[in-house]
């Protein structure tokens, strides 16, 4: 239970204000950073099998080549590219398929359209989308061929949607399954009560949303005027550096620190029944740099006749592409790094074989 000594109102005030973080306590605020970090380690620690079969699965696409020593040093070490063949066959069949020529969005027609207006208006509709995936968003393109190419080797991803305020427009950011964090068994995206995305928050953004009001004032907190530390959620970042055949970097001053924007249910009206909030805190301190309700109009509340609440719906920024549905019931699928696994490493073990008795 969260126990805090600020109670806030639920109006259109609180979903239309950048921040609510001035509206609590600096002890409230320390209670909601805990409340935040612990659940994302939770909700991590759930997932902690599918991690380490994902990592797996993404060294035999990317053909890591691990040291070996037997039968001799230096001996043969032969990745065969099973996962990557398979990867890329599907992407080049996706992608054609998902994208064919500028008119991305096709909206349809439910219920009968007598004059035609509803068709025309449809069409203006798919226009319009078109235009703001293809035009507007310059980086939507390039987004859903890296999504295609991710997919099926994990075997999920996810699209972050959502109106930037720094570029003007609506935009789609790929989300990748290990940045975004859920309970292993979530029924679903949309069903699951807490939702972590991790991202890197350079110092310049975090200078960029404190000038525009968007983070609280954190210029002067200990944490920002250090370099940020390599974290736990950093250092994972080492087995990718391993694939590419680089040694992870050291922190310094342009070292990103790690954000935790986490979409949540917090009851902070205190009347039994949580809202659904986003709260982004800073992971190293577990600072809040932002409270906004995840919600947008009156009409997303829905209250008794005595004005008590009884639902609010919330507004979902996270779209899920699946692959094959995990056989066990988890949120996150399978691809051919855990399909295709199990028969990669024994092909490419008979090659190796092979090729050390020809060397002998």
């Amino acid at each position: 239970m969260l126990n805090l000594d600020t109670k806030v109102t639920i109006n259109r005030d609180l979903f239309q204000a950048p921040n609510l973080c001035d509206r609590f306590s600096k002890e409230d605020l320390v209670k909601i950073g805990t409340r935040v970090v612990e659940g994302y380690k939770r909700d991590k620690q759930t997932r902690a099998a599918w991690e380490r079969r994902n990592e797996a699965g993404m060294d035999l696409a990317l053909q890591v080549q691990k040291a070996k020593t037997f039968p001799w040093p230096d001996c043969s070490n032969i990745a065969f590219p099973l996962v990557t063949i398979a990867a890329l066959q599907f992407h080049a069949r996706a992608y054609p398929t998902l994208i064919q020529g500028p008119e991305i969005v096709q909206c349809r027609v439910v219920g009968d359209d007598p004059t035609g207006e509803l068709r025309k208006r449809a069409d203006r509709i798919s226009c319009h989308m078109s235009y703001q995936t293809m035009e507007e968003d310059k980086a939507w393109e390039e987004q859903h061929d890296r999504l295609l190419i991710n997919l099926p080797i994990v075997g999920c991803a996810f699209v972050k949607s959502y109106h930037s305020s720094s570029f003007g427009y609506n935009v789609s950011e790929l989300v990748l399954a290990r940045d975004l964090v859920m309970h292993y068994y979530a029924t679903s995206v949309e069903a699951c009560s807490r939702k972590t995305h991790v991202i890197p928050l350079f110092r310049n953004e975090i200078y960029e949303r404190v000038r525009r009001e968007v983070f609280v004032d954190v210029l002067d907190e200990p944490w920002y005027k250090q370099a940020a530390p390599i974290s736990a959620s950093s250092a994972e970042g080492s087995g990718m550096d391993n694939r590419k055949g680089m040694q992870p970097p050291q922190a310094d001053q342009d070292t990103p620190f790690i954000g935790l924007e986490q979409h949540c249910l917090l009851d902070l009206d205190k009347d039994g029944y949580a809202e659904p909030y986003i709260v982004t805190v800073e992971e190293s301190s577990s600072t809040v740099c932002r409270i906004v309700a995840r919600f947008e109009r009156d009409e997303d509340v829905e209250r008794t006749l005595s004005k008590q609440i009884i639902q609010i719906r919330p507004t979902e920024y996270f779209t899920k592409y699946s692959f094959i549905p995990s056989p066990d019931g988890g949120i996150y699928d399978i691809g051919f790094g855990v399909l295709l696994g199990p028969l990669n490493e024994p092909v490419s073990s008979d090659i190796n074989q092979l090729v050390d008795a020809g060397t002998m």
